[in-house]
């Protein structure tokens, strides 16, 4: 087992993966970095006091791609220790913390739970579906919904966690042929390109926005439209600059969403389809499956609807800020400082 010298000083520990794996991508990650910058910041912590034990090695080096942006410690675990497993649990005992903060899709078993309850004063999970759940101070169930319900369970979209620090949007002017495309950190299915070949035959030119990760794998394709690569620093001003944004159902709809943007809905996994179909019933999206034989039709279709329609943005926007809002994503950060704050006590 490794040792690690001065392990009783972190204050928060993160445990998250981003990988090219299906259903992994990059948005658990993402999303405890938002967390991890709002703790800091709220109670004037320390980067070398928030730490993130991750994955590193073949699919998972994106991880450290995206952390090694940030200042937080970064504590690498064997990428072949199966998550929830007896292994990773003893993994846990090498560290003490204030709060742990487990954020990923999965089942976090009993033993588990009972392994490492020592370690860590107080402990957080994001979108675990196991009923063990119970076990932690705080579980937050944002898209994995249909989970049992007890006592510090908190299930909804009203409890996203999405970067609302950007407040100023105000100098951001939006390009009606900006097409934002992303399928979030991990475009499994190649959603990406099949879209741009659709759009192709559009009698338009578009500027196709799209992260720079796609790069390599959009690189034979010779489009008409503009295809623009963006560094991950640089997404949120993208998408907001953007008049339509093509997306799976993870968390970069709820970004699309939260900034009230026309959106086309195009899941990869069977969760963010489960989420989209619930949330195009709303009329704040609209859905599209890409194992259907008329989807090729109804993307295009769909597309030239909604391209030019100011009225139908301005019908949506009021829909979607019930959805999700910056009011409701400060109530969840608090609900996260509450629970770090009794760990002090």
């Amino acid at each position: 087992m490794i040792k690690y010298k001065n392990f009783s000083n972190y204050k928060i520990v993160f445990r998250c993966d981003a990988a090219d794996i299906p259903e992994v991508g990059s948005g658990h990650v993402y999303r405890s970095i938002i967390i991890a910058h709002y703790l800091k910041k709220k109670f004037n912590l320390k980067f070398k006091q928030i730490s993130f034990l991750v994955k590193t090695k073949n699919k998972y080096s994106k991880s450290l791609k995206i952390l090694n942006k940030h200042n937080f410690k970064i504590l690498k675990i064997d990428s072949k220790i199966k998550d929830y497993s007896k292994k990773e649990a003893e993994y846990f005992k090498n560290f003490k913390a204030n709060l742990l903060i487990i954020d990923r899709l999965g089942k976090v078993t009993k033993e588990f739970s009972e392994i490492i309850k020592d370690n860590y004063k107080k402990k957080i999970i994001i979108d675990d579906s196991s009923s063990y759940r119970k076990f932690f101070d705080l579980s937050l169930n944002p898209l994995i919904q249909n989970v049992p319900s007890f006592k510090g369970s908190k299930t909804g979209y009203q409890y996203l966690i999405l970067d609302n620090f950007k407040k100023n949007n105000s100098k951001i002017k939006i390009q009606d042929n900006n097409i934002f495309i992303f399928f979030g950190g991990y475009d499994s299915k190649k959603l990406s390109i099949k879209t741009i070949k659709l759009l192709d035959k559009l009698n338009l030119k578009l500027s196709l926005i799209l992260p720079l990760s796609y790069k390599d794998m959009c690189k034979r394709i010779r489009s008409k439209h503009k295809l623009v690569f963006f560094k991950s620093e640089k997404y949120l001003i993208e998408l907001k600059k953007s008049n339509i944004v093509i997306t799976a159902g993870g968390l970069g709809l709820f970004d699309a969403i939260l900034n009230k943007k026309k959106i086309i809905c195009i899941p990869q996994y069977k969760h963010q389809e489960i989420n989209a179909k619930k949330i195009a019933k709303t009329n704040a999206i609209n859905f599209i499956d890409s194992d259907k034989e008329n989807f090729n039709k109804k993307l295009i279709t769909l597309f030239v609807k909604i391209y030019k329609d100011k009225q139908y943005l301005r019908k949506i926007n009021a829909i979607q800020n019930k959805i999700i809002n910056i009011k409701k994503i400060n109530n969840t950060l608090r609900l996260i400082s509450n629970i770090y704050d009794k760990s002090n006590n």
